[in-house]
């Protein structure tokens, strides 16, 4: 065997362990950070249920957690999560709930951002579980309720278009006034040149 065929083969193994160290890498970063958002979302809940309900001993076991799609949702995160709330004593579930969460993205720096969980708010349980299966094809629906669907989504694409539109016109116009008023207060703070009688200065003449 040649040397060049060797210095290949070589080759071709460092790219192949590269490839299944990366490949295992990625799976564990992925999983980490899967168990870091629940763990957010989780506290994030438990939050919301001791500041509006006083429970403060409760835990909280993920059931489902859908993430919505659509034309309101393409710059925002939400999610609808079910979840069962035990009782640590007994590890029984007290009650199976439902809650729209939703992630704000925040720039730390030009590669890092953080991601804060916030809860909106309760929802109807019966009417969350059937929108989720909907989404997920486990109901079928009749026709009709497909053209009514079909209509929703279209009239909420058009809203998210609208709103989109005025949340960037709003921004532009800000941004245009903070510019004007930067001017302003500069020119105010900048002194004004005295104009005066030039010096103009004279040699003596001797007598």
């Amino acid at each position: 065997m040649s040397t060049i065929n060797i210095i290949l083969i070589l080759v071709v193994v460092a790219i192949i362990i590269f490839i299944i160290v990366t490949t295992i890498t990625g799976k564990k970063a992925s999983k980490k950070e899967r168990s870091k958002r629940k763990k957010e979302v989780r506290e994030a809940i438990k939050q919301y249920i001791a500041d509006n309900e006083n429970q403060k001993n409760v835990r909280v076991d993920f059931e489902k957690v859908y993430a919505r799609k659509g034309a309101e949702y393409k710059y925002r995160d939400v999610f609808d999560v079910v979840v069962d709330l035990i009782e640590p004593k007994t590890n029984e579930i007290k009650e199976t709930r439902a809650y729209e969460v939703e992630g704000i993205t925040q720039k730390i720096d030009k590669k890092n951002y953080n991601t804060v969980w916030k809860v909106n708010g309760s929802l109807d349980l019966d009417e969350t579980k059937r929108r989720i299966a909907i989404a997920e094809k486990e109901i079928k629906l009749s026709k009709k309720e497909k053209e009514i669907i079909k209509r929703e989504e279209k009239a909420k694409e058009r809203k998210a278009r609208e709103d989109r539109k005025k949340e960037l016109a709003e921004a532009k116009k800000s941004s245009k006034e903070n510019k004007k008023a930067s001017k302003n207060d500069a020119s105010l703070e900048r002194p004004n040149k005295v104009v005066g009688e030039k010096f103009v200065p004279s040699r003596r003449k001797n007598d």
